[in-house]
Parts: structure tokens; sequence; C-alpha cells
């Protein structure tokens, strides 16, 4: 099989490597569709996990894939069979430390320091534990199943942030999950959600998907806000990372509203703790999402309630093994693409925008 292989900090090929065996309580996946996330081009560029000459490593982890494969001589129960198609989430939490055991799964505390993640999804195959799999309806389109780990994030983020009917939302960036969080706010009930965004091709797609978006760059977004409501938005999520991003979240957000950041910011990034203070704010602190969002993730999807709004983040489809290229492509927040999939066999770039 081939996989595309992280040797060190930024030095990675597509490569012929050894097909993974399922240890006991494992499954052999076949990739079906990988999809490239915001964060992979920076994981490959530091080696965020570790990989060596000696110790290589396939990353990536969303994925739909189908079960080629059980190893289960212990008979332990499973929500998969043979044939089934499948999707599940990226890290492999200890599930003994204090943090699991509050079913805090994403801030384990042995992950840590340490290196708590499966075989990455960027090759044709891949093995996952039985407990971490779910099934995704045959009458799910694989293209929207892909998104279920995003869609997770976003579970989250909605969910321990608390916004409901009646509520205003400013979201600062359009990619994926800002969509996403969107998307959930919107059936949560919210009664005015506003993007800021500096790619007007993001800004076509969030208006072709019913929601108000505007050009931070061109547009003055606070007058926008204060022509909404008279103290600010009661809720903020920063997706963007950037710091424009992070002030006009303090500016935005109202007295005791709420900021969620989202956005994986860079360490130096001005927090103004005086405002903080001064409006009481209530920060709302993320980090990837639990297994029980993942679940609620996968039952959305198998529901099919959103998935003519989810399909609309997929727009393109590039071949496996021209990776490379297609996270360059990633890279591009001016460009038409959200959401890039990658499929092995295929040979063709398919545009879906």
């Amino acid at each position: 099989m081939k996989g595309f292989v992280v040797t060190g900090p930024a030095q990675a090929s597509f490569t012929e490597i050894e097909k993974p065996v399922p240890k006991p309580g494992q499954a052999l996946i076949k990739l079906e569709y990988a999809a490239i996330c915001g964060g992979d081009p920076g994981h490959i560029m530091r080696n965020a996990y570790g990989a060596s000459p000696e110790e290589p490593r396939v990353y990536g982890h969303e994925y739909v894939g189908t079960v080629i494969e059980i190893n289960n001589p212990d008979h332990l129960p499973t929500r998969i069979k043979e044939g089934d198609l499948v999707v599940g989430p990226q890290n492999k939490p200890c599930g003994v430390c204090d943090q699991c055991m509050e079913g805090r799964f994403s801030i384990c505390s042995s992950m840590f320091g340490s290196i708590r993640r499966p075989g990455g999804t960027f090759g044709e195959y891949f093995e996952r534990d039985l407990d971490k799999l779910f099934p995704v309806s045959g009458e799910v389109d694989p293209l929207v199943a892909t998104l279920a780990e995003p869609l997770a994030v976003a579970v989250y983020d909605v969910r321990k942030s608390g916004i409901g009917l009646g509520d205003t939302a400013l979201i600062i960036g359009g990619g994926a999950v800002g969509i996403l969080i969107g998307i959930l706010a919107r059936h949560n009930g919210a009664s005015r959600i506003i993007y800021s965004e500096v790619s007007e091709n993001r800004i076509e797609l969030l208006k072709s998907m019913g929601f108000e978006a505007y050009n931070s760059m061109k547009e003055d977004i606070m007058k926008i806000v204060r022509d909404t409501t008279k103290n600010g938005m009661s809720f903020v999520y920063e997706v963007s990372g950037s710091q424009p991003g992070w002030d006009l979240a303090f500016d935005a957000v109202s007295p005791h509203g709420r900021l969620i950041p989202v956005g994986l910011p860079n360490p130096n990034r001005n927090i103004r703790f005086g405002d903080i203070a001064r409006k009481e704010i209530d920060m709302i602190c993320v980090n990837m999402h639990h297994l029980n969002d993942f679940h609620e993730a996968v039952e959305l999807i198998n529901r099919r309630t959103i998935n003519d709004e989810l399909k609309k983040i997929v727009t393109a489809i590039w071949p496996l093994n021209r990776i490379g290229e297609a996270i360059e492509e990633s890279k591009n927040k001016t460009g038409k693409n959200i959401k890039i999939l990658l499929k092995p066999g295929s040979e063709e770039i398919i545009s879906l925008v």
C-alpha cells in the first residue's frame, strides 16, 4: 500500500509502506475519502507527532472508510461489522486519568507531552480500535460522512457555549469549522448570525447558505454589530486565530457575553484581559471534542437533516497520490476551497464549486 509518510519537520512523501495489521480489539479500514484539516499543514511542517526516519508516521485524521477486517478474539462489544462504512475520532485518550474519568477525553492528562494518536488516514489502509468506530448509514453520501470529525468539533463548541433560542452570534472566520458552528447555532434557534470574513469566495458561499457575511477588510463590522444589538453580540466565536480576529471579538462581545476561542492562535496573541474584567466576559474554552460529541455528530449525519448544508462545505476531491499539491492548495484561504477531500485510486481533480 501507499501513504503520505512524515519522517521529520516538513519532510514527507507519498510512498510505499507496509499495510497495517489490526491488533486484537482493532479493525482494518480501507480508506474511501480522507479530508485535509486546516491544522494538517502546520502539523506536518513542525512534525507535531514526532516522526523520524527510524519511526515514520502517516498523518491525517479526518476520514470515511470501509471495514475489511475485524480482529476481535475476545468478542468485545462493538458497533460495527465487516463491510460497514465507518468514521472515528482522531485521538486515543488513555481512559484512566482524572480527566478521562470525568469524560473530558480531549484534555486527557496522558496525551500532554506524549503521542497518543493511532495510524494516520493519509494512507490506503489504517487500523482503528473497535470502540472508536461508528457506522455510517448506507443512505448517507460518503462525502458528507468525511466531515464527522470537524462536525464533532462544532458540536462541542456549540454545546459548551450554550447558544440557543433568540441569541445573537458573531462568527469570525468562515472556514469549515466556522461554517459548521453557524449551521448548528442556527438549528439551535439563534435569531441572528453574522460572519466576519476576508475571503470573497467564502462570503459568497456563506450567503448562498442563508447567512449574513461581511468582508472585514471592506466593511465596518462593529457598525453592523451596533446596528444589530444595543450592547454587542451575546456570543462571539473566534475561529480565525488571527490578531485582528481577537481584537474584533473583544470589541463585539456584549457585557457578560460569551467569547469562545476556537481558532488555534499564535502563542504571542494579545489577549485583552482588561476587557475580560471590565465587561465580565465569559471565556468558554474548547479543545477538539469529546467522544459523546463525535457520537452526536454521527447521529446528525445519519439523520440527514443538515446533510445538504454539510455537502456545500466539500469543495474539491483530489487524488490521494497528489496529496502534497492538495495540502498546498488547502493553505490558500482566499481561494474557492473550503474542504478538500482525498480519494485513493483517483487520477483526476474534481471541483465541486
